[in-house]
Order: structure tokens, then sequence, then C-alpha cells
């Protein structure tokens, strides 16, 4: 996987000028994402880079959400950051497109069970 091209992607989702400091998460989605690969897939198809991009920026607005969380407000204020809900629902939606488009890439983790009269 390119990891300029995923650094670059991650910037965009997250809206972060400087990709570097969170590193380890992209490392971390960069490991989720060829876990879950079939065996006979290319990881270098350009499409996992955006998967991975989506993936690292789901988790990013989790720890920020976390963090917002713990904010102290003056004198009853909301935080400033008090939408986290919607940024979490937008991020995950992402994921969720990023995966239909790489689904052919992608384990299928869905296992049905079935019983045959006989």
């Amino acid at each position: 996987m390119n990891m300029e091209m995923i650094s670059a992607l991650f910037s965009l989702f997250s809206g972060l000028d400087d990709p570097q400091t969170y590193q380890p998460l992209l490392m971390t989605a960069v490991q989720e994402v060829r876990g879950s690969l079939r065996p006979e897939c290319d990881d270098t198809d350009a499409r996992l880079c955006y998967l991975v991009a989506a993936l690292a920026n789901l988790r990013y607005v989790q720890l920020c959400g976390t963090r917002e969380k713990a904010m102290a407000t003056y004198a009853g204020t909301i935080a400033k950051e008090s939408d986290s809900s919607q940024r979490l629902f937008f991020a995950e939606q992402l994921v969720s497109s990023y995966r239909g488009l790489c689904c052919d890439l992608l384990r299928e983790k869905k296992f049905f069970f079935s019983g045959i009269e006989g």
C-alpha cells in the first residue's frame, strides 16, 4: 500500500494539516485492512488506500469524540466541538462506502448456517 497516498487521503478526510502525528493510527489501519484481504489479492490496489485512510479517519474521529466528552466547559456552556456524533456518523458512512468499493478484495465476514432436511 502506498503510505504517501494514505497519508494524503487521511489528511483530506480528517482536515489535519500534518498527519504525521497520527502515523501509528495509519499503521494500525493498514494492518487491519491487510488482515481482512483475500489471499489471492494484491495489496497495491489503489482502492485499499482509500479504505485505509477512511478507517484511520474513523479511529481519529472516535478518539476526538472521547476527548471532547471529557472537556470541561465554562459556566455550563456547551463545548466548542459538541457535534462529534454527526462526525462519527459520516466517518462510519465513509468506511462503509469504501468497504463496498473494495468488497471483491476483502474476505466476507458473514457466515450463513443452513439446514437441509433429507
